[in-house]
C-alpha cells in the first residue's frame, strides 16, 4: 500500500517504500504499529538510525526493532556520504540519524517518516514528501487495517510517548472518528 497524505504533497512516490528516521521508527515500535506498517510497506533505515534505535537494547522499542531487523521486515541501507550528512546537520540543526534518513529518502525518491520538527522543516525545503507516526495511524484506520477504537487507542499512546501539538492530535482524532 502506498501511503497517501496531504502532508506528503498529495500522494507519496516510490511504490510502497518509506525511509524512517529514529524518532518515527521508535514511536511506531513503542505503539506496535511498526509491524503493521511493514506488512505492506518496505521500511528502510540508514545505518545511523539503526545505531540510534538500538542504543538501549533493553528497551521494548529496541527489542521490537531488533526483531524486525533480524527478519528483514526493516532493512538497513548504507549511510549517505558523511560530508553531505554533516552539511545537512549544520544547515538544519539535525542529529546524524535524521540527516542520514533525509538524504536516503531523497536519494531513493521515497517519503520520509519523521516526527522531528527540524527534519520536517528540512524535508519541506528539500521537497521530500514526509509523514509522521500520526499519519501512519490515520492511514491504517482509513485502509481498514485497524478499527477506529484501535486507532484512537494508538493515537492516545502516541500522545503519551511523542511530542505533538494539541491541534495535530485533535485533527487526527476527528479524522479517525469521521472515518476519513
Amino acid at each position: 500500500s502506498v501511503l497517501h497524505y496531504p502532508a506528503c504533497g498529495g500522494t507519496t512516490a516510490g511504490g510502497g517504500m518509506i525511509v524512517l528516521d529514529a524518532s518515527t521508527l521508535i514511536l511506531l515500535a513503542k505503539t506496535d504499529l511498526l509491524p503493521l506498517l511493514a506488512e505492506k510497506t518496505r521500511v528502510l533505515i540508514p545505518e545511523e538510525v539503526q545505531r540510534e534505535a538500538l542504543a538501549k537494547p533493553e528497551l521494548y522499542d529496541a527489542r521490537v526493532i531488533a526483531g524486525m531487523l533480524s527478519t528483514g521486515k526493516v532493512q538497513v541501507l548504507k549511510d549517505p556520504q558523511a560530508q553531505l550528512c554533516k552539511r545537512l546537520q549544520d544547515d538544519f540543526a539535525l542529529e546524524p540519524g535524521e540527516a542520514s534518513a533525509l538524504l536516503l529518502a531523497k536519494e531513493k525518491r521515497v517519503p520520509l517518516g519523521t516526527d522531528d520538527g527540524p527534519s520536517i522543516k528540512a524535508a519541506k525545503l528539500m521537497g521530500i514528501p514526509f509523514l509522521t507516526a500520526i499519519h501512519v495511524v490515520v492511514e491504517l484506520c482509513e485502509k481498514g487495517r485497524i478499527d477506529r477504537q484501535t486507532a484512537l487507542a494508538k493515537l492516545e499512546r502516541l500522545q503519551q510517548v511523542g511530542r505533538y501539538g494539541v491541534q495535530i492530535l485533535e485533527d487526527a482524532r476527528k479524522q479517525i472518528q469521521r472515518g476519513r
